[in-house]
């Protein structure tokens, strides 16, 4: 079941980005950006994505708690008594109303339909900040930060598949980048300014590295590598392709926004993922009750000892693994001054993300 929620909440961040990528970039003159083919058909299925998609927890919570009660009188507890259930409730209601509006109306010709269907997107992010767990730890900052936290992710990475897999062509594509860069730098310090405000929610500063004992840990741990190749990528497709780009038109840059679009994917199912997991707000109650992470058990062979405290020891093993992921980061960019395929690219910076794992998992004892 849970590989099911993980599946479904990377697909629902997926169905909102194409929601908010499409209708920005379809405010934007024609001869500020590459032409784009995105069909009214994939606006239907995102909105229907978002209805089905934000259901699965709903119905995780039901499965768990209808043993007791009843499953008539257990659906209606949650989706009537639970913010969860009262969200979903909103959504379906915006949903269905916005699914009609798409469908009537030509949205991608006028300007005005446009910022109506980004209304309806807008509102639907908050129906989905409403039911986050930040929201229910505080009574508006938890609610403001997931919301607006989750906003730039969308716009950022909404933009950049959009452009990446539904342009026919590559034209305009330094005056593109012009605006696109300053917008995707400044959801970039959106979601690291409000990133670190939601993790002080559930977690100290001082507790992270004693945090990857647990699954949530391990999941956040994961999530912050794979930043590190997204801001590589954004960094060579930003700068350094619209230098290349000068000197030759002709280059198409598409194949390495959809490398960097691969990892924001990944990023995706990451928060899938960490969304999912118990927050470690004690970590030592957490693993005493839980006991700790199946994937960090079977990589420490140490002992755990009270009270927890996690350690840094680069042994020999744990280095050669750190100095193979400065490695593989160095030979992405080799690949891109040598012009050979961003697939490699891509390989080359998910082992550099596995490398660091491995080498910080084999440096640290508690």
């Amino acid at each position: 079941m849970m590989i099911w929620i993980y599946f479904s909440e990377t697909l629902l961040y997926l169905c909102f980005s194409l929601l908010m990528g499409s209708f920005i970039l379809s405010l934007i003159p024609i001869n500020h950006r590459p032409t784009i083919k995105f069909s009214k058909r994939w606006l239907q299925l995102s909105i229907l994505g978002i209805v089905l998609l934000s259901l699965f927890p709903i119905i995780r919570l039901i499965l768990f708690l209808y043993v007791d009660i009843g499953l008539n009188l257990t659906i209606e507890n949650v989706v009537g008594g639970f913010e969860v259930g009262q969200a979903w409730t909103v959504t379906l209601f915006l949903s269905t109303i916005f699914y009609l509006y798409v469908s009537i109306f030509s949205v991608f010709t006028s300007k005005k339909h446009l910022i109506v269907s980004i209304v309806f997107t807008l509102a639907l992010v908050l129906s989905l900040g409403w039911a986050s767990h930040s929201a229910s730890l505080t009574e508006w900052s938890g609610f403001l930060a997931h919301t607006l936290h989750f906003l730039a992710v969308t716009i950022w990475v909404g933009i950049l598949i959009v452009i990446s897999w539904f342009s026919v062509n590559h034209q305009n594509w330094s005056t593109f980048l012009k605006w696109f860069t300053p917008v995707a730098i400044s959801c970039l310090l959106v979601i690291t300014g409000t990133g670190l405000f939601l993790m002080t929610l559930v977690l100290d500063f001082n507790e992270y590295a004693n945090s990857w004992l647990l699954p949530y840990g391990q999941a956040l741990l994961i999530k912050h590598l794979i930043v590190i190749p997204i801001v590589l990528f954004a960094f060579i497709n930003g700068v350094w392709m619209r230098r290349r780009i000068k000197l030759d038109p002709q280059i198409n840059p598409l194949p390495w926004v959809k490398a960097e679009s691969g990892f924001l994917l990944l990023i995706f199912s990451a928060t899938a993922i960490l969304g999912q997991q118990e927050p470690p707000h004690s970590i030592e109650s957490t693993v005493s009750g839980n006991g700790v992470s199946n994937v960090f058990q079977a990589l420490y062979n140490g002992v755990i000892t009270n009270p927890i405290h996690a350690v840094f020891d680069f042994n020999i093993l744990g280095s050669v693994f750190i100095i193979l992921s400065f490695s593989f980061l160095i030979l992405t960019v080799v690949v891109f001054l040598k012009k050979v395929s961003s697939v490699i690219a891509f390989i080359m910076s998910a082992f550099c993300v596995i490398s660091l794992y491995l080498g910080l998992m084999s440096s640290i004892s508690f």
